[in-house]
């Protein structure tokens, strides 16, 4: 025996399968048959396949159930409630289950199932009390410790108790006549009754009027909370009576009886939308329609608007033109039909199109800013009303110059030269024209603070007051803007003249604003300016970053301008930390400032920092900059050049000194330079040998000179102390022999002579040795015979005139000691 079967399978079947839900087939006494689905026709083919159908949906529940007997074996209880299996919802009733066998009896409910505290009944039944049953729900029994001298436990018992409401009585029932001889009656079935219901229409047909002979036929409909019933009619039949009943386990509800007569609910197909074609004012609608209707509506409705408007439309050319539409809109047209009689059919599918374009309504809203001498003008967008189009670009005229900026991007504002009582126009262009131009006529206006102000949750109320006596204003500007940003997010807004007060309501918090109010006159415009407005502030999250720049012992710090989204609200002061090797000092600054000149500083290493100060508190050090003072190398220089010449100065006066300069002789000998002696020239050999007068063979010059030209001269060498030791080479073996001889020079000749006849004659001495020195252009003296005296230098005074030896003097052997240039004497 089977002993997993549903509990109570036969109640559950009945009360939640719908063996005929798909196609209910329905017999009335008069023998008339109907169709639910509304897709069988009057084809006789069709309702066999139906009734065949039906036929073996109940072959099929005559097995199901045979098979539930079958599988249900012996069972412990019997279980029923008070109510019944089907109980309206809030309903409080009882379970009972009697057993008939000796066991320990318990309750379940619910899914899974959970045990419930049951009450005694007599000895056999137990029972539950259930309060306010909200919805479906199973109750079972089951029985444990069974006293029976069998060993298989019987089946428990079950029940499943639905919860609904009765049905509601039908409201706004109609009943619609198409061309195509279908009927389609619809009503609102009310609440939901959470259980199966039975909707059905009851049909009486007329050929002539209510009162004639008739035919009856009931139609199943579906739907919930909408329900429909369809069914089609003969072409005689001219009036129809229906009522709609519904029925569910706990109750039913029905209609009162309608009479309609078909051509009073003929209704016709929807029309087709063809063709729309549309300028900037008008559409022109072609439909299609069959057959053909003798009442046609249009509406439309731009947009995304919720309400549709009846415009006004005439006929022309077997189209319907709709006027006094907008241009450069989307319209959303449809349209319906009806007869002479009977109902509208319903809206056709919705058409879209766009008008055409129109040059713009109205000329912009503009506005102008000037900062460091750069001025921008600004704009705001049309609506897409006053546009009339796509704006493709604007055209800006400012002396005598045009531009045309792109209006592609999302940018309103445009630089134009800067200029003062001076005259703009901004235009507005699409494909079909221009705007009006906006006049704007840039002012010198007089500023003035204004310090009227209030902050209450995040919206700032500037006020301003107006002289009594003064003559109402043109109008008013108001204007604000993010500190610093002025030219790049200005907002701005013309206010009537009357006003005196506005609320600005989208400042954004921990930012900082400035902006003014524009007061147009007659003939001047005020401009009262506010400052530093910050709905919420806090510290500043970043420092400022440092640029230093370095002369000398003077450092000039600069710094950037905090990102707004640093800064915390209105900066109050910067504050400049310069740390040195011993200390450190601390700089306010105004935060209009961004440089500070840091004199006379120290030599040696330093470091700068900054930090920025709101109504909050001071922000951490920014980015720290090292740098190092150097001692000033010009002044080095100039004590190094003092103190050298200060030196030689001594060294000249101290050289001046006989002592000292035989001492710097001794200790700088080495350095004089090794000037050969003109002794050992071959000439002078030639001298000594003849003791006497030397006749010399003189190429002075390309001319002719004459013996009586020439000039002899006689050379005598004066006595010098020597106190240094020296060596030379002698010209003979004798120890008193001085080291060098005397020697005399002859310091100029007579006229230069190229002819080599002549002869000059020298007298020597035996001791002497007669030096002759070539003839110079320059520093040549003329000696004649009556001269008594020659030039003498004294021995400290070489470096007074120069010794100059001409290139034609021949030496064969050169060597001359130095240390005689500082001794010797030209004597007559």
């Amino acid at each position: 025996m089977l002993r997993e079967c549903f509990i109570s399978t036969s109640s559950h079947f009945q009360n939640h399968v719908k063996p005929v839900d798909v196609i209910a087939l329905q017999f009335s006494q008069f023998g008339v048959m109907s169709l639910s689905n509304s897709t069988f026709s009057k084809d006789m083919s069709t309702l066999h396949r139906a009734a065949h159908v039906t036929m073996i949906m109940k072959l099929l529940l005559s097995i199901l159930t045979a098979l539930l007997q079958t599988c249900t074996g012996d069972k412990s209880c019997k279980i029923w409630s008070s109510a019944g299996h089907v109980v309206q919802r809030t309903s409080t009733f009882r379970v009972y289950c009697t057993f008939n066998v000796e066991c320990r009896p318990s309750m379940y409910a619910g899914h899974p199932p959970k045990p419930q505290e049951h009450q005694k009944h007599n000895s056999t039944t137990i029972y539950l009390d259930v309060v306010s049953l909200t919805e479906g729900r199973t109750f079972s029994c089951d029985c444990d410790d069974i006293k029976s001298n069998t060993d298989d436990k019987p089946d428990s018992c079950g029940l499943d108790i639905s919860a609904g409401y009765p049905p509601d009585l039908p409201t706004t029932f109609s009943c619609v006549y198409h061309i195509s001889f279908a009927v389609v009656c619809s009503w609102a079935s009310g609440q939901e009754t959470y259980i199966r219901n039975d909707q059905q229409l009851w049909v009486r047909t007329f050929t002539h009027n209510a009162s004639g002979g008739s035919k009856s036929f009931r139609v199943s409909a579906e739907g919930s909370p909408s329900a429909r019933a369809r069914f089609t009619l003969d072409s005689s039949v001219q009036v129809i009576s229906v009522r709609a009943r519904v029925t569910n386990k706990l109750g039913s509800a029905e209609t009162p009886e309608t009479n309609y007569t078909l051509s009073d609910i003929m209704m016709p197909s929807a029309p087709v939308l063809h063709q729309v074609d549309c300028s900037s004012r008008n559409c022109s609608v072609k439909l299609k329609q069959s057959p053909s209707t003798h009442h046609l509506d249009i509406n439309y409705k731009v947009e995304d608007d919720a309400h549709w408007t009846h415009p006004h439309w005439v006929v022309a050319n077997g189209s319907a033109l709709v006027q006094s539409l907008l241009p450069y809109k989307p319209h959303h047209f449809r349209a319906r039909s009806r007869f002479k009689t009977g109902l509208w059919s319903d809206w056709s599918r919705t058409v879209s199109r766009w008008t055409q374009e129109e040059a713009p309504a109205r000329a912009l809203d503009t506005w102008y800013a000037v900062e460091d001498r750069s001025m921008r003008v600004y704009w705001k967008k049309l609506e897409v009303s006053a546009a009339r189009g796509n704006i493709l670009n604007y055209i800006i005229t400012s002396q005598n110059s045009t531009f045309r900026p792109n209006a592609s991007s999302d940018k309103q504002n445009y630089p134009v030269p800067f200029c003062l009582n001076c005259d703009i126009t901004v235009s507005a262009c699409n494909k079909r024209g221009c705007s009006p131009p906006a006049n704007i006529t840039i002012h010198t206006a007089k500023t003035k603070p204004l310090l009227v102000s209030v902050i209450n949750n995040h919206n700032v109320t500037i006020s301003w007051r107006q002289g009594v006596s003064a003559p109402l204003p043109l109008e008013h500007v108001i204007e604000w803007f993010p500190k610093g940003q002025k030219l790049d997010e200005l907002q701005w807004l013309r206010l009537d003249p009357n006003i005196s007060h506005f609320v600005i309501k989208d400042m954004e918090p921990f930012v900082c604003y400035d902006g003014a109010v524009y007061v147009f006159n007659k003939n001047s415009v005020e401009r009262l300016e506010f400052t530093d407005i910050n709905t919420a502030v806090m510290v500043p999250t970043a420092g400022p970053s440092v640029e230093e720049k370095l002369e000398g012992t003077t450092v000039t710090v600069t710094w950037p301008e905090l990102h707004i989204s640093q800064r915390g609200g209105c900066i109050t002061k910067y504050t400049v930390y310069l740390k040195e090797s011993s200390s450190e000092k601390a700089y306010n600054v105004s935060a209009s400032q961004r440089s500070l000149v840091l004199r006379d500083l120290t030599p040696g290493s330093h470091s700068i920092w900054i930090t920025a100060s709101t109504a909050k508190g001071e922000s951490q050090p920014g980015q720290k900059v090292n740098f190092f003072i150097q001692q000033d190398s010009e002044m080095v220089l100039i004590v190094t050049l003092a103190l050298v010449f200060i030196l030689l100065m001594f060294i000249l006066c101290a050289y001046q000194m006989s002592a000292v300069k035989e001492r710097i002789l001794v200790h700088f000998q080495f350095c004089l330079p090794d000037i050969p002696d003109p002794a050992n020239s071959k000439w002078a050999k030639d001298c000594l040998k003849e003791k006497g007068k030397v006749n010399l063979q003189l190429q002075l010059s390309t001319s002719t000179v004459s013996e009586e030209d020439l000039v002899f001269v006689d050379i005598q060498e004066l006595p010098r102390p020597l106190l240094l030791p020296q060596t030379s080479l002698s010209l003979d073996s004798e120890s008193s022999t001085p080291l060098y001889p005397r020697s005399t020079y002859i310091k100029s000749f007579s006229h230069d002579s190229d002819s080599s006849g002549h002869t000059q004659t020298c007298s020597l001495d035996t001791n002497e040795t007669d030096y002759i020195s070539s003839h110079g252009t320059s520093d040549m003296l003329e000696v004649g015979e009556d001269d008594e005296d020659l030039p003498t230098f004294p021995s400290h005074s070489f470096f007074q005139e120069p010794l100059d030896f001409g290139p034609k003097l021949t030496l064969d052997a050169v060597r001359i000691d130095g240390t005689d240039f500082f001794s010797l004497v030209i004597d007559q």
